[in-house]
């Protein structure tokens, strides 16, 4: 593990406050500043094995979702979603109205990510309708991450 490794600030989301924001158990007394970017991760690790040994090779992280604190107090973040993404709003149907929306022009609107797992579900958002938990670890991570963050990180 290298040093910049060794200097992560991890912790465990405390809260799920909405369909976008999320609290975090660590602030300011741990190094936590605003616009630090933070992956939530899947409670599971997956060993990898060599087909040939058996021996493990090493295995892997999988991010549910990047946020950025966005208000940091002295021991806890308040960290949302930031990720976009282009959505075309001309869509499908059935019928005459099929025919229409093929014809259209399509429209193009941006889309923030959020931890919904059903776009329908209503807010606030409980526990068993976010990809995220309470209890689930996170990590610190970079501006890169944004739009192209891994959702999988190799591991020795």
């Amino acid at each position: 593990m290298d040093s910049q490794e060794a200097e992560k600030i991890t912790g465990k989301v405390a809260e799920i406050v909405s369909d976008r924001e999320l609290i975090l158990n660590r602030g300011s007394d741990h190094g936590v500043e605003k616009g630090m970017y933070f992956n939530v991760l899947d409670t599971t690790t997956d060993s990898i094995k060599d087909p040939e040994t058996g021996e493990v090779l090493g295995g892997f992280k999988r991010i549910k979702i990047s946020v950025v604190a966005v208000e940091v107090a002295e021991r806890i973040t308040l960290a949302q979603t930031f990720r976009s993404k282009t959505v075309n709003l001309g869509g499908s149907g059935s019928g005459f109205s099929a025919l229409t929306n093929m014809l259209a022009e399509p429209r193009y609107v941006e889309r923030v990510e959020t931890l919904k797992l059903d776009p329908s579900a209503a807010k606030p958002l409980g526990a068993s309708e976010s990809v995220v938990s309470i209890g689930d670890p996170f990590e610190q991570g970079v501006a890169s991450d944004g739009d192209a963050a891994r959702a999988v990180t190799l591991w020795k």
